[in-house]
C-alpha cells in the first residue's frame, strides 16, 4: 500500500506521518514545497520518499501523482493561518482551493482511484450560538474570514468532486488542534514560548496576549491524526464528512491557567492590539458523534499534558 501526504513537514502532517510508519504497513511518500524544510520528520530518513511540489501547479502535482500512483492520499498541506489570510488572502485561496483541484485533476488524469482524505476545518462553520447546540456536519457552514471561505471552498468542492465525479473523497473537518511542532504564531504554541523565554532569563512575568475570552474545542494532534487515518480505512458512500473534535472547551484565559498551574508561576497579562483581529469568533465548538460511532474515535489526550509537552518542545528548542 502506497501513502501519499500532502504538506508531510507541516504540523499536522509531520504526525500523520509518525503515525503511518509507526501503525500501518505501507510505503510513504510525502509533498513538501521546499525540501530543506523537513526538520519534523527528518529522522525518519530514508522511510519516507520525499518529492518537491508546489501544489498549486498542476503539472506538478500530475507528476508527482503519476510517479507515485498512491493507494491514499491525505490531502493537508495548505495555508492555516487566519490572520495571514487577512494578510493574503488570494494567496491563501490559491494554495487551499487551487492546491485541492489540482490534487482531484491529477487523480482523474492518471485514472487511479485512491482513497482521499481532504483536511478541511472546523472554522467553516463560523460562531457557534450557544451551548449545547455544538456543530454537526449538517450545520450551515457561515464562514467569517478568508481562511475559513477558502476552507468552505474546499469542503464544497471536494463534495461536487465526490458526488459527480466519483472520487473516493472523505471530509475531516477538525477543530482547533495543538501540541509540540506547532509554528509560535498560533495561541497554545505562542504561550508556550514565551513562558519558555520568561523563565529563561527570569524576565518579568508578563505574557503577551489577545483576545483571552474567546473560546475553542482543543485537541491533541495526535488524537487528529490518528482520526484522519481511521477515515482512510473506511469507505463511506452515504456520510463522507465528519467532525473531529474533543467536546472539550476552553477560553485562552483557562489556557493561561493551566500553564500556570503546570509550572506554579502567575502571569500578568498585556493584550496587544495587533493580537487581536477584526472580527474574532468567540465560540467554536462542535460534535464528533458522528466519527465516534462510523470509526469509534473519539479525543484520548488531556489538554493538560497536551500543553506540558509543549512547555518541554520549547525548552528543547530553546536549549
Amino acid at each position: 500500500m502506497k501513502v501519499l501526504i500532502t504538506g508531510i513537514g507541516g504540523f499536522a502532517g509531520s504526525y500523520l506521518a509518525d503515525y503511518v510508519l509507526k501503525n500501518a504497513d505501507a510505503k510513504l511518500f510525502g509533498i513538501l514545497r521546499d525540501l530543506e524544510k523537513d526538520d519534523n520528520i527528518r529522522e525518519h530518513g530514508s522511510s519516507i520518499e520525499l518529492s518537491t511540489c508546489e501544489i498549486s501547479d498542476f503539472q506538478s502535482v500530475f507528476k508527482v501523482i503519476k510517479e507515485i500512483k498512491p493507494d491514499i492520499i491525505f490531502h493537508v498541506a495548505g495555508q492555516a493561518f487566519v490572520p495571514s489570510s487577512f494578510e493574503n488572502a488570494a494567496d491563501t485561496f490559491k494554495t487551499n482551493v487551487i492546491g485541492t483541484i489540482n490534487i482531484f485533476e491529477a487523480v482523474k488524469a492518471c485514472e487511479i482511484t485512491p482513497r482521499i482524505v481532504v483536511v478541511t476545518s472546523g472554522e467553516v462553520y463560523g460562531e457557534t450560538f450557544g451551548l449545547p447546540a455544538l456543530h454537526t456536519e449538517q450545520s450551515i457552514p457561515q464562514p467569517v474570514n478568508p481562511y475559513a471561505a477558502s476552507k468552505t471552498s474546499v469542503d464544497y468542492i471536494a463534495q461536487t468532486y465526490k458526488k459527480y465525479e466519483g472520487l473516493n473523497i472523505v471530509i475531516a473537518r477538525p477543530f482547533n488542534h495543538t501540541g509540540p511542532r506547532q509554528k509560535p504564531n498560533f495561541v497554545c504554541s505562542s504561550l508556550a514560548k514565551q513562558i519558555v523565554g520568561i523563565q529563561k532569563v527570569n524576565a518579568p512575568k508578563i505574557l503577551r496576549v489577545g483576545n483571552i475570552k474567546a473560546r475553542r474545542d482543543f485537541t491533541d494532534v495526535r488524537d487528529i491524526v490518528r482520526g484522519y487515518w481511521m477515515l482512510s480505512q473506511i469507505d463511506n458512500r452515504t456520510n463522507f464528512i465528519f467532525n473531529l473534535c474533543s467536546g472539550h472547551i476552553y477560553s485562552i484565559e483557562q489556557i493561561i491557567k493551566l500553564y500556570e498551574e503546570i509550572i506554579g508561576v502567575t502571569f500578568e497579562l498585556n493584550v496587544e492590539p495587533k493580537r487581536l483581529r477584526g472580527y474574532d469568533i468567540q465560540l467554536l465548538a462542535g460534535s464528533a458523534t458522528a466519527i465516534n460511532h462510523s470509526v469509534g474515535w473519539k479525543a484520548e489526550i488531556p489538554l493538560k499534558q497536551t500543553l506540558t509537552e509543549l512547555l518541554d518542545y520549547w525548552t528543547n528548542k530553546e536549549n
